[in-house]
């Protein structure tokens, strides 16, 4: 849900908001995303039966196969959605499938690579919303492409971080498994502090600041928890600041559709 409003955003940004496009590009947002989760959870499957056993494969309540044709199924109408919408979208859609195909089987495992994969996945949701308006779209997303890019790397490392045990038993070779924890920990902090200088000095105007301001607190206290070795703390900090930097870059949208008053 939150990757297919990012979209919408996206889209807003890009001033091409209607009920057709915002349509479409949620449902593609939504499917492919939720692909690839269950592909994720498909290859994770051993990982997970030690660091999060209550999921769905490693309890029993769902089949391994039945979890990757799931995935393929929602891979394929994911993108034929976004071919509804126009050549740049299908050629997105078509692209992030992959990447979540190739993350899932073998770039997870590679140190920093997974992460700069996933990274790229979650910012490029505000870029596929604005690729419906076409290549200017593209090029009024970039501040959100990349304080998503910014905020999703140090959350993936703080997850590798507190992954180590299952990683280790799994023979995954993250960051924090070959560098250390504390160096790893140092860098998802560098980039928690990049996304608030980022999001300070965005073109947004006056609203958008007063509301991202609140967001650059999250994440300031992402860069605490962290630096104290509480990963987990530093995950759920970084993800309540991201939605609150949605919400500025929408209302900055908004604002400047003048669909909305101060």
């Amino acid at each position: 849900m939150m990757a297919a409003a990012a979209a919408i955003i996206g889209l807003a940004v890009a001033d091409g908001l209607s009920f057709q496009s915002a349509s479409l590009i949620f449902l593609t947002v939504f499917l492919v995303t939720g692909a690839g989760n269950a592909i994720n959870d498909y290859y994770d499957r051993e990982i997970d039966a030690v660091n999060r056993p209550s999921r769905p494969i490693p309890s029993g309540r769902v089949s391994p196969g039945a979890a990757c044709y799931y995935s393929l199924a929602l891979f394929a109408v994911g993108c034929l959605s976004a071919g509804m919408v126009n050549q740049i979208c299908l050629g997105l859609a078509a692209f992030n499938s992959m990447l979540l195909f190739l993350y899932a089987r073998n770039l997870k495992a590679t140190p920093l690579a997974g992460n700069i994969a996933v990274a790229f996945l979650t910012g490029s949701t505000f870029l596929f919303g604005g690729a419906a308006t076409g290549l200017q779209g593209l090029e009024a997303n970039q501040v959100p492409f990349l304080l998503s890019f910014l905020v999703s790397m140090s959350r993936e490392i703080a997850k590798d971080i507190e992954d180590m045990a299952g990683d280790l038993a799994g023979g995954a070779r993250t960051l924090p498994i070959l560098a250390g924890e504390r160096p790893s920990a140092a860098l998802a902090g560098a980039f928690a502090l990049a996304a608030v200088a980022l999001g300070l000095f965005a073109p947004f105007g006056r609203v958008y600041l007063a509301i991202v301001v609140v967001a650059d607190l999250f994440f300031l206290i992402a860069v605490q928890k962290i630096a104290r070795g509480d990963a987990t703390g530093c995950q759920k900090a970084l993800k309540k600041g991201m939605a609150v930097a949605l919400v500025a870059f929408f209302a900055a949208a908004l604002l400047r559709a003048n669909l909305l008053w101060f």
